[in-house]
């Protein structure tokens, strides 16, 4: 129970969190675009995610952000845009549950370090 967690297990845990909590607050500032700023922004990042999602180690990361900017997009299209504005509600809200539980975890294996 004691045992100390790996130096790059708490590095990752440290930036799960930061990314989580950021993209968490990131989704609902840019959820708040118009019309067609949100479809060109939301363009913008799935192209990004694309491009990171080519890289075998970041592929993770570059699908989450290839869907969040898709799913920003949607719901910026009349008709659609309620229930993808919900589904994109429910992702800000989970990144930020999961960024929070990430530095939790961090912090408490760093006190456990002392």
């Amino acid at each position: 129970m004691g045992e100390l967690v790996p130096r790059k297990d708490m590095v990752k845990q440290a930036m799960m969190g930061i990314g989580g909590i950021g993209g968490g607050i990131a989704i609902f500032l840019l959820g708040g675009l118009p019309w067609p700023a949100g479809m060109i922004v939301g363009g913008i990042i799935a192209v990004i995610g694309f491009a990171i999602s080519t890289s075998k180690k970041d592929r993770t990361a570059g699908l989450m952000t290839l869907g969040a900017g898709a799913l920003l997009a949607i719901s910026k299209i009349p008709g659609i845009g309620p229930l993808a504005g919900f589904v994109l509600g429910v992702a800000g809200v989970g990144l930020l549950l999961v960024g929070g539980l990430s530095i939790y975890k961090f912090i408490k294996n760093l006190n456990a370090r002392r």
